[in-house]
């Protein structure tokens, strides 16, 4: 019986036929039990709670376990289907485990400090830092203010952090490298925001490798956004010595690419081959599908499970995970 308007624990617990330390052991999302709940009596302890109304005390258990029930993930805007995807899993994980996810956007490495507060300041138990954000981050006070880090980045060593390496210099470079095979002569790249990061040091490599030299008029910023890239490539298209390839630190940036070539009746992949990197979903239904370097499949279970497992024992020796980008060849190259 609901007592003053207040759905309590005990509610609860009578409304499902279990003991009050049963009731709070499901709704508090515990793993320490020896013998695990039979599922029955933990989906009826649930339905009740929902039926009752209960909301439980969050804050009161999140004292009592010395946690915050909160991960954060740390990430550059624009966002893109790569991030959809891994705050999706996260999420699913974060979910089975009874907890929260919260996004930090890092618009401007010099504010990074100011928009990291959260995590430095331990209200956060995990945090897990996507792509290009790793390398330019100074993640040691993080490291000592939460449980569990997780980076994407194929340099950093921080002792407890897991990492996940990518291999990205050797993926474009391997892209890059399949477009010269493939007789392609002037071959362009189309930046994030200019800098030498290793998407673009891959694609130098490659050139380096077959005896070329970059040119500088073919490497180009507007992979940040599909606006942006489309004047871009409009713009390389209508030059007087127009590229014969294009590769993109971005699928966002293959897209305009396809579109700019349409628009001035290149055609793809005859007069223009285009490489995005990403391979997100969006890439097999691109017109034509687009080819993209990147993770075979978008599958980021592994990793956020392993930063569980961290926020569980942050004594456990720290994980190196290896999701090798590769080139995933479609009709645009």
């Amino acid at each position: 019986m609901v007592r003053d308007g207040r759905t309590t624990l005990r509610d609860v617990a009578e409304a499902a036929g279990v003991s009050v330390a049963t009731c709070s052991y499901v709704l508090s999302g515990r793993a320490d039990r020896t013998t695990p709940l039979p599922e029955p009596t933990r989906r009826r302890v649930e339905e009740a709670a929902r039926q009752l109304g209960y909301k439980g005390n969050t804050a009161a258990r999140s004292l009592r376990r010395q946690r915050s029930e909160l991960i954060a993930i740390v990430y550059a805007p624009p966002v893109g289907p790569w991030l959809d995807r891994l705050t999706w899993e996260c999420e699913d994980v974060a979910a089975a485990h009874g907890y929260s996810v919260i996004g930090v956007p890092v618009r401007r490495i010099d504010r990074a400090a100011q928009s990291l507060r959260v995590i430095t300041r331990g209200h956060v138990d995990g945090a897990i830092f996507t792509p290009g954000l790793s390398d330019d981050l100074d993640l040691t006070a993080a490291r000592r203010s939460t449980r569990a880090l997780m980076a994407f980045s194929d340099h950093l060593e921080l002792p407890g952090v897991d990492i996940v390496r990518n291999n990205v210099r050797q993926a474009l470079s391997e892209a890059t490298t399949y477009l010269i095979a493939a007789g392609r002569e002037r071959i362009a790249f189309l930046s994030h925001t200019g800098s030498r990061d290793d998407r673009y040091l891959g694609y130098v490599d490659a050139l380096h490798q077959a005896g070329r030299e970059v040119d500088p008029a073919l490497v180009r910023i507007g992979a940040a956004s599909r606006e942006d890239a489309v004047v871009v490539v409009r713009e390389l298209l209508d030059s007087p010595a127009p590229p014969d390839a294009i590769v993109s630190e971005s699928d966002r940036g293959g897209f305009a690419a396809l579109q700019a070539a349409v628009d001035r009746g290149f055609k793809v992949p005859d007069d223009l081959a285009v490489i995005g990197t990403g391979n997100t979903r969006e890439a097999t239904y691109a017109a034509p599908p687009l080819t993209s370097v990147g993770m075979h499949q978008l599958d980021f279970t592994e990793m956020v499970e392993a930063l569980f497992a961290r926020i569980d024992d942050p004594t456990l020796p720290a994980r190196e995970l290896s999701m090798p980008w590769v080139l995933n060849h479609r009709a645009s190259a």
